[in-house]
């Protein structure tokens, strides 16, 4: 069921925003936050704007109010409507406040807590017999008893989840604790009666014994014990019953059954041996003997620590229950034991923060305080009264997270990014990771993704968003013309077509440019989900100076890396072709090696490899090559050189499948010179031929020469950065000249 936003609920410092509203022309009409709501029938509806207010959320479409956004995404505003609403904070109020069908009554839990106490105060672990015998005619008791154990504390499990994630979605807007006051005691109800149910139902003897258990160290192996010689020599002994053991501990420390019960290792020993082998009995009664000596070991190591009691609090650690609609959560991953021990020994609770405060045998302590959980253990020096709710946090009205942190106020008025701000938009949004144009007084303005926004955050960073990539206008991204191409081809194979190997075609070298960055995004990805957020991350990657700043760190909930953009917005920055840079090579005493051409304008342009000086075993690839995971695009680990570093660098080990590199895309005046230079490079091989092999006149040749060697003013300073490259030009355009004339005089 999903839930709509209501009257009652506080909306804080979003009380007054305006929000776009579609409805039928009357005062009374419901407001719908699209036009496309099916619930909205009228031929005639108006687009108005309305104040945000209880009356305005009180005339709401229900079915708007849970699905549709009421503002721009990425917004504060759309950030607490999404929490607040569909299965944020009204769903998860709702839970968890009652018994449902599948809960057990008090009768219920009361048996089998009996059986289950009963079985763990015998003063003697059953014989394999009396197992065979207890089999036969308790089973099923023990199993429906069991049963309920697992499904009271599953229940209480949820419900705390539950109550986590109430905390959670309300943080960043602490105007809805005073309203939530009222709501959390129903769930408070029922998660403190589940709480008593699963105290009937575990044994703490239990629970401190599998404490003790798993911090036992190997005991001592009787390999010189008669009934454990038909498993082999000293050795064999030692190895089979030291697997037991192993086993047993594993068994035991995540249980809360009592240790000796954890039988099924005697089963997978017996199992190596026939069942007719003379001993295998005997194999089978020491190897319970074993279990029963182990127990006692631990029980006396717990009993003797047992004076000592500490107390402890247990916290949800941030991220560790994830945004809503998740299905697990860290929490369902706890262990029976550590859920045993949680309940068991409690003597407080905060239920809104959440957190326990349990008071603990030493080895119950020393192992929640190892590390090993999923929760945050601290010690607390003084033991709290019993309380359900703080009054003075509830009452606590800080600002939260308001207009201004997002795109949703004038850029003046925006506030200082936190990380509690980043936080609350990624556990609340489904896909937030983008871009992000952002200002801070130390680096200026930036482009970076929200997860490099949030390590920077976590590290003191101070500065503000300007705008994501959903903010662009859209005026700057009209809609694509639909391209026609021949039948039986693609239009990626006909745009790839298109372009010619032949420097004297003004096409030649148009793959290299930015125009070609954004035909591969219009021909590869047009028609899918994201392809405006392709389109818009394009050009805002296109202002970023350091290509690496791009790659998002951390894990998405399917433990992916994070990625800040489409993979096909790698092809839109950089080229997955390499360079012919024959032209700017040195010449050869052949004649037929390079032009010696300054590099210019493309001296400075980035080249992005793995490896660009050979430091590592292997050879540099680019980032689209398939002998690397290429589906991340550039990685912070790359090297970023110019292209003339690259060039003047002997150690550079390319590979021969991707060339080793990837450029990033020329601008239109890097194109023109790239073109214009190996016009004048095939000039050159054309001369250096025989005249009468030449398939070109003379006259030609000096017309193309003519061409090439008038640079005007504006083609000078666009071509080259100095007067020097532009006399190197000159020159070699002169040499060339010279050459022709002397070949026509041979």
């Amino acid at each position: 069921m999903m839930y709509a936003l209501t009257p009652d609920v506080p909306l804080g410092p979003f009380e007054g925003v305006p929000v776009t509203v579609w409805s039928a022309q009357s005062k009374q009409a419901r407001l719908h936050a699209s036009s496309s709501c099916s619930f909205l029938r009228s031929a005639r509806a108006t687009r108005q704007q309305v104040r945000l207010d209880a009356s305005t959320v009180d005339r709401m479409c229900s079915q708007c109010g849970s699905y549709r956004s009421w503002a721009r995404p990425g917004t504060g505003l759309d950030i607490f409507l999404e929490a607040v609403s569909g299965l944020g904070l009204l769903y998860e109020l709702d839970s968890y406040t009652e018994a449902d069908e599948d809960s057990y009554s008090e009768d219920d839990v009361r048996r089998a807590a009996a059986l289950l106490r009963s079985k763990v105060h015998d003063h003697q672990c059953n014989t394999p017999e009396q197992e065979i015998e207890e089999d036969e005619e308790a089973e099923e008791e023990l199993s429906d008893a069991l049963n309920v154990r697992r499904t009271v504390l599953s229940e209480w499990r949820a419900a705390f989840i539950s109550l986590a994630r109430v905390h959670q979605i309300a943080e960043p807007f602490p105007w809805l604790k005073p309203w939530m006051r009222e709501r959390l005691i129903p769930k408070i109800d029922r998660m403190e009666k589940l709480q008593d149910q699963a105290k009937q139902l575990i044994a703490r003897e239990s629970v401190a014994a599998a404490a003790a258990v798993s911090a036992m160290t190997t005991p001592d192996i009787p390999v010189d014990d008669p009934a454990l010689t038909v498993l082999g020599k000293p050795t064999d002994v030692t190895s089979q019953v030291t697997s037991l053991w192993r086993r047993w501990r594993s068994t035991v420390e995540d249980g809360i059954e009592r240790p000796c019960e954890q039988t099924s290792g005697i089963y997978d020993l017996g199992n190596r041996m026939s069942s007719r082998r003379k001993g295998r009995d005997q194999v089978l009664a020491r190897a319970r003997k074993l279990l029963i000596d182990w127990e006692e070991s631990a029980l006396h190591q717990a009993a003797a620590s047992e004076a000592g009691e500490r107390v402890l609090v247990a916290r949800v650690p941030q991220g560790a229950v994830p945004r809503r609609g998740a299905q697990k959560t860290d929490l369902d991953r706890l262990t029976e034991w550590e859920l045993g021990a949680l309940v068991s020994y409690s003597i407080a609770t905060d239920w809104v923060e959440p957190s326990l405060v349990v008071r603990v045998p030493e080895p119950v302590a020393d192992r929640l305080l190892s590390g090993r959980s999923l929760l945050d253990y601290g010690e607390q020096s003084t033991v709290p009264s019993q309380s359900a709710v703080e009054p003075e946090r509830l009452s606590d009205l800080e600002y939260g997270l308001g207009p201004g942190v997002f795109d949703d106020t004038p850029v003046h008025a925006r506030r200082l990014l936190t990380l509690e701000h980043v936080r609350a938009l990624r556990e609340t949004l489904h896909d937030p990771e983008q871009m992000y144009i952002v200002f801070s007084r130390e680096s200026g303005l930036e482009v970076v993704p929200l997860s490099v926004l949030e390590e920077r955050c976590g590290s003191g960073w101070q500065g503000v968003i300007v705008a994501g990539a959903s903010d662009l206008p859209d005026v700057l991204f009209p809609a694509l013309k639909s391209t026609s191409v021949d039948e039986g081809t693609t239009e990626a194979d006909s745009r790839w077509s298109a372009y010619s190997h032949d420097p004297e075609l003004p096409d030649f070298g148009q793959d290299l440019g930015i125009a070609e960055g954004e035909e591969a995004i219009q021909s590869d990805y047009a028609g899918r989900r994201d392809f405006e957020s392709a389109r818009r991350s394009l050009a805002l990657a296109r202002g970023v100076a350091d290509l690496r700043v791009l790659d998002p760190t951390g894990y998405d909930d399917r433990g992916y890396p994070r990625t800040a953009f489409p993979r096909v917005v790698w092809d839109g920055l950089l080229t997955t072709g390499t360079l012919h840079l024959a032209p700017f090579k040195p010449a050869s005493k052949d004649g037929w090696g390079g032009s010696e051409l300054p590099l210019g304008v493309l001296a400075k342009v980035q080249v992005y490899t793995s490896d660009a000086a050979g430091l590592y075993q292997g050879r540099a690839h680019a980032f689209h090559c398939t002998h690397r995971r290429h589906d991340r695009g550039i990685t912070r680990d790359d090297h970023m050189v110019s292209l003339e570093e690259l060039l003047n660098n002997e150690h550079f080990d390319p590979c021969s499948k991707c060339g080793g590199y990837a450029v990033r895309r020329l601008t239109d005046s890097q194109v023109a010179y790239y073109r214009a230079a190996h016009r004048l490079h095939a000039l050159s091989r054309r001369i250096n031929t025989s005249s009468r092999y030449r398939a070109t006149t003379t006259e030609e040749l000096t017309k193309t020469l003519d061409e090439l060697s008038r640079l005007t003013r504006q083609t000078t300073e666009a071509w080259f950065p100095s007067s020097v490259q532009a006399e190197q030009w000159r020159d070699a355009t002169e040499r060339l000249r010279r050459e022709l004339r002397a070949s026509d005089a041979d």
